[in-house]
């Protein structure tokens, strides 16, 4: 999973819930340890619970999970990263409450799920995206499927269950070509119940095409058709939206209106962040920034 995060000086994820109810299973779609940055997860629950932690990383979107715990109306806050392999744990060192790390410099998405209490409201959490080194600071609520996920079983009831988002179209905006270098991060989301409980990685799939045509920041329009699929998640370039000849001839900043579709494997829609690396001519203090912003289906 190459996200093209590049130089990272500030960043900020506006993310949408599904509900207004903080759910059991949380999605938090993106989180990153490598290169020094550290992710921070801060979870609290009403009640007290185990925590099952599912981490999807990689190129692969592998499966790593395992558990960890909170007790009611406690807070826990720790990096991701395990403290052997560069991270610093929980911020509070004597907290009672049992973090669950990830041991690999890797970047992805992560889903959190409370396992005990019908409540739909249980678990509430945040992730914090921080690098010292390159002034990475970043910021974003989850997205919350609101269901209950207290069955008993290792197969609990509606966990990882997002079947609800089913956002598929999206009008992609982006900054003249020297001045930004634009991308998106899809995370295919739908019901990952059966995946989660057989400890498999998440296979749900889907096809982006675009319209007939792109349009420049006068209107123009460029026509040209581009397809692609996307198993669990990825990353779509400016220039995987775009033709030769339509790159060509939009270089002043444009849109392209992009539909996602042909859900398999359990799929419904798709969770899409905009990775907007603002670039040298800039100049500074934004040369070198990425910022990001989960997108809004049309």
């Amino acid at each position: 999973m190459n996200l093209k995060m590049k130089t990272l000086a500030a960043a900020v994820i506006a993310t949408a819930a599904v509900s207004t109810a903080n759910a059991n299973s949380l999605l938090f779609p993106y989180f990153t340890t490598v290169n020094g940055a550290q992710s921070v997860l801060s979870l609290t629950s009403n009640v007290t619970t185990p925590v099952h932690y599912v981490y999807n990383y990689g190129s692969s979107c592998t499966h790593f999970d395992g558990f960890g715990a909170l007790t009611a109306n406690d807070v826990i806050q720790h990096s991701i990263m395990a403290p052997a392999a560069g991270g610093f744990g929980m911020a509070v060192a004597g907290d009672g409450s049992t973090p669950f790390y990830m041991p690999l410099a890797t970047d992805g998405f992560l889903v959190v799920t409370n396992t005990v209490g019908a409540a739909t409201n249980a678990l509430r959490g945040e992730m914090v995206i921080a690098d010292a080194a390159t002034g990475i600071m970043t910021a974003y609520t989850p997205v919350d499927n609101a269901l209950d996920t207290s069955a008993a079983g290792k197969k609990r009831g509606n966990e990882g269950d997002f079947s609800a988002i089913v956002d598929s179209a999206f009008r992609m905006t982006f900054y003249p070509d020297v001045v930004a270098d634009t991308s998106w991060y899809a995370v295919v989301v739908g019901d990952m119940n059966a995946a989660i409980a057989a400890g498999a990685d998440w296979t749900g799939a889907t096809t982006w095409t675009t319209a007939a045509a792109a349009y420049d920041n006068d209107e123009n329009a460029f026509s040209g058709v581009m397809s692609d699929t996307i198993t669990c998640s990825g990353t779509i370039d400016r220039d995987d939206l775009l033709n030769s000849a339509q790159a060509a001839s939009i270089n002043d900043g444009g849109l392209v209106l992009n539909t996602f579709g042909a859900y398999a494997a359990g799929a419904t829609g798709v969770v899409l962040t905009k990775m907007q690396t603002v670039l040298p001519a800039v100049g500074a203090p934004f040369a070198g920034t990425t910022f990001l912003t989960r997108e809004v289906a049309n």
